[in-house]
């Protein structure tokens, strides 16, 4: 019987799923090499990192095509691929850069939100006149339309910074913020979703109520500081607990699967290889409160020869059926907040009590299963 290619690629996809499970169970180099080989030759299979350097990594489809945008420090850059593994080398636009030196420095975690058919870019960056970096703040360019992302031209729409005394710091004046996100909560509405210095100053999550026509925000409100050993590394051993300068909640970004949704966040500082991934489950409160948020964490933290695995989005595959974690990590053993970090992707799935599990860092070069609609592709080496 003879298959259109649609359906070979859907039973190869299938046979690669099963081969992939029980290829995690197998310790034994040959049986590595043997199913690394019948990967590669069915052609749906990709390889990690998926782009280098890449830290802060943003990835979204649209399409059919994935978008991937990351810190790139003076500038904010937009690759483009039809196939995931085609962003190691895939077509690079920069789309935004900026004269005004209140803000043009240190242009970090660039972020995509389509919001009403609109791409937005959230980002934050810095006065280059000042030592980094109590100058940073969120910020927010808004693209185009009717074009992917891609082909938009970005202009500034607004800084996402409220009023004095409604921010953080000591004395709630503190504007320094970083790693902005959107978040919309059914029935509850918009809101704006960063880090910021609390009133011991730590870095903590915050999250202020986001108005999308004015594009303005209300007061900060802390919802997870930085409490928990884990979260706590500053150079590779957990802080005491009573040290309140190095305690790190950063990188929040949602995810959303049935009626359940998550902040998910990175705890510790980027600079040690403890740098990982917690999350604040949603259980139907205020979402301004702490108390509506539920901690759990570490799940997805160094291994395999990555470290530092943390800073993420999440995107749909091609065909909307699956949800992947994209995250920056790197290869030094200590850790790096520098431009040797590359993104790698991963496939989350969800038990039947609908909790998220992210699995562990897969070693470089392993070949994998592509996300769902994939366009059909060979296998390519990432470049590091």
């Amino acid at each position: 019987m003879i298959f259109g290619q649609a359906r070979r690629h859907e039973l190869s996809r299938v046979l690669l799923l099963e081969l992939q499970s029980r290829y995690n169970m197998f310790a034994g180099w040959k049986s590595r090499v043997a199913l690394g080989l019948l990967f590669s030759s069915l052609a749906v299979a990709f390889e990690n990192p998926i782009r280098a350097p890449a830290p802060d990594p943003s990835l979204v489809t649209a399409d059919g095509i994935y978008y991937l945008t990351f810190t790139s420090y003076d500038r904010i850059t937009i690759v483009r691929s039809d196939r995931l593994n085609g962003l190691i080398d895939g077509e690079q636009r920069t789309v935004w850069t900026d004269t005004n030196s209140t803000r043009n420095a240190n242009m970090w975690a660039p972020e995509l939100h389509r919001i009403d058919g609109t791409w937005y870019m959230f980002y934050s960056s810095c006065d280059s006149s000042l030592p980094c970096c109590d100058s940073c703040s969120t910020r927010v360019l808004r693209g185009c339309d009717d074009a992917g992302p891609f082909d938009c031209k970005f202009d500034h729409l607004a800084d996402l910074v409220p009023p004095e005394g409604q921010r953080g710091g000591l004395d709630n004046n503190f504007a320094f913020s970083i790693d902005g996100t959107f978040l919309e909560v059914p029935e509850h509405g918009r809101y704006h979703v960063l880090s910021i210095r609390d009133n011991k100053f730590n870095q903590a999550i915050a999250i202020t109520q986001l108005d999308t026509e004015k594009w303005t925000v209300g007061a900060w409100h802390v919802i997870s500081i930085p409490d928990q050993p884990w979260e706590r590394n500053i150079t590779g051993a957990a802080a005491p607990p009573q040290d309140d300068l190095i305690g790190v909640n950063e990188a929040p970004h949602p995810l959303v699967h049935g009626d359940d949704l998550w902040l998910c966040y990175s705890g510790s500082n980027c600079g040690t290889p403890n740098y990982s991934l917690g999350l604040l489950h949603w259980n139907g409160g205020d979402p301004l409160l702490a108390s509506s948020w539920d901690k759990t964490g570490p799940v997805f933290a160094q291994a395999n020869g990555l470290y530092g695995t943390a800073h993420n989005s999440f995107f749909t595959s091609p065909d909307g059926t699956e949800i992947w974690n994209a995250f920056h990590a790197t290869t030094r053993s200590t850790g790096s907040c520098g431009g040797d970090r590359f993104t790698s992707a991963h496939i989350v799935t969800f038990d039947e009590n609908n909790v998220p599990h992210f699995g562990e860092p897969r070693p470089i070069g392993e070949v994998q299963v592509p996300p769902s609609g994939d366009k059909e592709s060979t296998c390519r080496k990432g470049r590091l």
